[in-house]
């Protein structure tokens, strides 16, 4: 789900507790509310901001998470594997001159056994990449 969705959802939901609570809390009738209508207004006021205030705080933290990996748009994973005198190059950006937009979470993953060999770059390569540019 969207950030901008769970943030949503996160404040609607704190919205209905302190409406839901502030309703409830002018109807019931308790002996040890305050007898004034100023007065139980203040209390069933007070009474929703907290119930409110906790609603918020967990569904804010569920809001505010970061989302795993494979639910993150423009994430993604590139793996690859060198044996012998086999050669993986790996960019995260753009090779050369500039491009596209780069995705935001890319995981680069290379293994390379007996004398193969891995070059991976983090960002843009403006070398000209490829075996030979060493």
């Amino acid at each position: 789900m969207v950030r901008s969705v769970r943030w949503l959802v996160a404040v609607a939901a704190a919205v209905v507790t302190f409406v839901v609570c502030l309703w409830g809390a002018r109807l019931v009738v308790w002996g040890w509310l305050p007898a004034g209508d100023a007065e139980r207004w203040g209390v069933a006021a007070a009474f929703a901001a907290v119930a409110a205030g906790a609603v918020g705080m967990a569904v804010g933290w569920w809001a505010g998470r970061e989302p795993p990996a494979e639910e993150r748009e423009g994430g993604g994973s590139v793996e690859g594997e060198a044996t012998g005198h086999g050669w993986v190059d790996q960019v995260r950006g753009h090779r050369g001159g500039p491009g596209g937009a780069v995705p935001d979470d890319l995981r680069l993953n290379a293994k390379a056994s007996e004398y193969g060999q891995v070059r991976q770059t983090g960002g843009d390569d403006h070398t000209g990449g490829g075996r030979g540019s060493r």
